[in-house]
């Protein structure tokens, strides 16, 4: 039984695909990453100088593995030449400030939030504090400025779903401003990168004031305390009903926005009798710039996405110069603005050259060149997420690509629908998924090291990201060269 099974799998295996993925080398993709995660390239920030020199240079090894430039079947696409350029409003972070007396409290200082919802600031003369046992009443809530003691929450990622639902009911009772005293904040800010901008696509008109969500603005317990006075947060915890408390303070805004264009880079690798159905290969190659003169480089995320782009796309070149080329047609689109909310994948998808009912599936990689800690000392692994999302198919695909090429464990616990990190919505896949687009994402997880300034080329491990890389080109190949098109056979959900 052993001898059959050893020959059944050696004759799924294609010596074509095998040659041209054996010109996709670890010292090769270690080269790439060690230009495009260097200093010289300043962190690749949307729209900024890094950025611009991250696209040249994959223009160049594009061009240099004989990959012309892109021509649009659909002549309103804009393409120039190997880009598709798209604009970005930039706003500047922290608009909002917090006066009190003669004090006024800024973003990371004394102050946290993950968006700006406020489009113009006013007075506010009284908190409604509500403890977590109380009722989300909009006869007494609507219009307020409520304060949340995070303390009341718990820890972890469950405190953060609980706080979530917290505010959303807030939302809904018409509030519009939420404060959240939180301990040690100033330590928690430390611990995270805090974006010197935020983005939206140009053509995307922001949203109306009667649209605005609620304005979460997460404050120092100790600062609190001191606005609070005697109402100090430990008093509060013990109240079991919304108390009503006179605090006076400005909540100011000051918008600041320019425009800018980011661009899109793309290596089409034309396809044989099937040439007009596309295989998509996405990862993206911005990051987040500079902070206090700190680059910060983006080894892992995602410059080990982008050099993979550079390893697929040649192999696929080679193939096509060799005469060996793939049925269906391959585009390997590194693409930019991830980190300001999938902004480039956002506007292909949105626009994109190539039609997507034609477009197979989309396989992305975003971070794989380190190990987490629930893998330290494990085989060598990669998180498959979204496989199985839209087509089973693509699902048998990638694991009949690992069985026969790479023996990767295959880990899908962020796959879950469960998932509380909710990963299939975070990356460039997703937004060929919620156009019905079969897609995946190849991930290696979060270290110490995401969007921190330590994120560097001497912590990848070479041989774990050569042969992750090695599973995505096995993957398209497959799909590219496969007498049927994957199908669609399971319902889209938002």
């Amino acid at each position: 039984m052993a001898g059959c099974i050893s020959s059944t799998l050696h004759a799924q295996v294609d010596s074509v695909a095998l040659r041209f993925a054996s010109t996709i080398t670890k010292d090769a993709l270690m080269d790439h990453l060690r230009v495009i995660a260097s200093d010289a390239f300043l962190g690749r920030d949307t729209g900024k100088q890094g950025q611009k020199m991250a696209a040249a240079y994959l223009k160049d090894q594009f061009s240099e593995a004989g990959i012309p430039p892109v021509q649009a079947p659909d002549p309103s696409s804009v393409v120039e030449g190997y880009f598709q350029p798209f604009d970005v409003i930039e706003r500047r972070s922290g608009t909002i400030y917090l006066v009190h007396g003669p004090d006024t409290l800024r973003y990371g200082k004394e102050l946290f939030y993950f968006q700006e919802q406020l489009q113009e600031g006013g007075s506010v003369e009284e908190l409604a504090f509500l403890p977590v046992s109380a009722p989300v009443d909009p006869a007494v809530l609507k219009g307020r400025t409520v304060l949340l003691d995070a303390g009341q929450f718990g820890e972890g990622m469950a405190a953060m779903r609980a706080l979530r639902t917290r505010v959303e009911q807030l939302q809904g009772a018409g509030v519009r401003t939420v404060l959240v005293a939180v301990d040690g904040l100033p330590q928690m800010i430390g611990l995270m990168h805090l974006s010197g901008s935020h983005m939206r696509l140009a053509d995307q008109e922001p949203r109306a004031k009667a649209d605005q969500g609620v304005q979460m603005i997460m404050i120092d317990r100790a600062v609190m305390d001191g606005m609070l006075g005697r109402n100090t947060i430990a008093r509060l915890r013990r109240k079991k009903k919304v108390r009503f408390l006179p605090v006076r303070f400005e909540l100011t805004v000051q918008l600041s926005e320019q425009r800018l264009t980011a661009e899109n880079v793309l290596a089409f690798i034309e396809g044989t009798d099937k040439k007009d159905e596309i295989v998509v290969l996405t990862a993206h190659y911005d990051h987040i710039g500079v902070k206090d003169g700190v680059v910060y480089n983006g080894a892992d995320d995602d410059g080990t996405g982008t050099v993979a782009m550079i390893g697929i796309a040649k192999a696929f070149a080679q193939a096509k110069a060799a005469g060996k080329g793939p049925r269906r047609s391959v585009l390997v689109m590194p693409v930019s603005g991830e980190e300001k909310g999938l902004l480039g994948s956002r506007y292909y998808s949105d626009h994109p050259v190539f039609p997507l009912a034609n477009t197979v599936a989309d396989i992305n990689i975003d971070m794989i060149g380190r190990r987490d800690s629930a893998h330290a000392s494990s085989p060598p692994y990669i998180y498959v997420i979204g496989s199985d999302r839209l087509s089973s198919a693509l699902h048998d695909a990638n694991e009949r690509a690992n069985r026969t090429y790479t023996d990767l464990e295959l880990d899908y616990t962020y796959n879950a629908e469960s998932d509380p990190n909710r990963f299939y919505y975070r990356s460039d896949h997703y937004n060929f998924a919620r156009k019905g687009v079969p897609s995946v994402f190849f991930f290696s997880g979060v270290h110490e090291d995401y969007h921190q300034p330590g994120d560097d080329v001497e912590k990848i491990d070479p041989d774990l990201l050569h042969q992750r890389t090695l599973l995505a080109f096995h993957l398209a190949w497959i799909l590219a060269n496969q007498e049927e098109r994957i199908q669609v056979d399971k319902p889209l959900k938002p």
